[in-house]
């Protein structure tokens, strides 16, 4: 029986938490009869569990990870953000080590933008980053191609609608200014889907490079494409005690 004294939480969110799978596989798991807590079989994610609860899928025990990780992966551009591609495109997956091949994506980066995405083992985190609510800044490096007359600075830090779809505030510095070509750096707080390409696109202006170089408190720097660092866990531990409870 669940101890009520422990705070509770759907049994998908707890089996996602651990690393195990995301929430709708898990979801899928549980649909499927193969979870168990307590020895008691489980058929609805609608059942609430504690730290304390034993969760086994398949007979296997599930345990929480002794510690969150996170992880800075430096996507490199013709890569797709997923664990599989129905078209035998590389994944980001090809590019990570045997024992990180269970992490987590944070967000998704398009098959042509590169940069900075994170990883992690800890669903719950995921979530954080990826909650609109949230409001976790991004900044990417953009070259293109057009006249920057054209660019409304102003209309953009209000939030623009195109096509139906609300955009919220860009902030938008000028880098680097030709007749033709120009690199921008843009600050968002959404990230919708293709949102950059969108906008752009709206003004006559062609994306010739996107690249990610910040995202919340962590910055890509000088790490090579195809390349992963993890977060120092003095660092990671100050950043979860700022955004709490995890």
């Amino acid at each position: 029986m669940t101890n009520t004294k422990n705070k509770l939480e759907r049994i998908a969110k707890s089996i996602a938490s651990t690393g195990y799978c995301s929430r709708r596989a898990a979801e899928k798991l549980i649909s499927m009869g193969k979870v168990r807590v307590n020895e008691k079989l489980i058929l609805t994610p609608a059942y609430f569990v504690s730290k304390n609860d034993k969760i086994t899928i398949e007979g296997s025990l599930i345990r929480n990870k002794k510690h969150t990780e996170l992880y800075i992966f430096h996507k490199p551009k013709g890569v797709i953000v997923s664990k599989n591609d129905p078209q035998n495109r590389k994944t980001i997956y090809s590019y990570l080590p045997h024992n990180l091949q269970e992490l987590h994506y944070i967000g998704r980066l398009d098959y042509n933008t590169e940069g900075l995405l994170l990883l992690t083992n800890n669903g719950k985190l995921k979530r954080y980053f990826e909650l609109p609510i949230n409001k976790i800044e991004r900044i990417y490096k953009v070259k293109v191609h057009g006249n920057l007359e054209r660019l409304n600075k102003d209309n953009l830090l209000k939030g623009i609608t195109i096509n139906n779809v609300k955009y919220g505030p860009i902030y938008i510095d000028i880098l680097e200014k030709k007749e033709k070509i120009s690199w921008l750096n843009l600050k968002l707080y959404e990230g919708k889907n293709r949102e950059i390409r969108k906008i752009m696109e709206y003004y006559n202006l062609f994306i010739n490079d996107l690249i990610r170089i910040k995202f919340g408190p962590f910055s890509l720097n000088n790490l090579d494409r195809g390349k992963i660092i993890q977060i120092e866990e003095k660092k990671l531990k100050i950043f979860l005690k700022n955004i709490g409870d995890f």
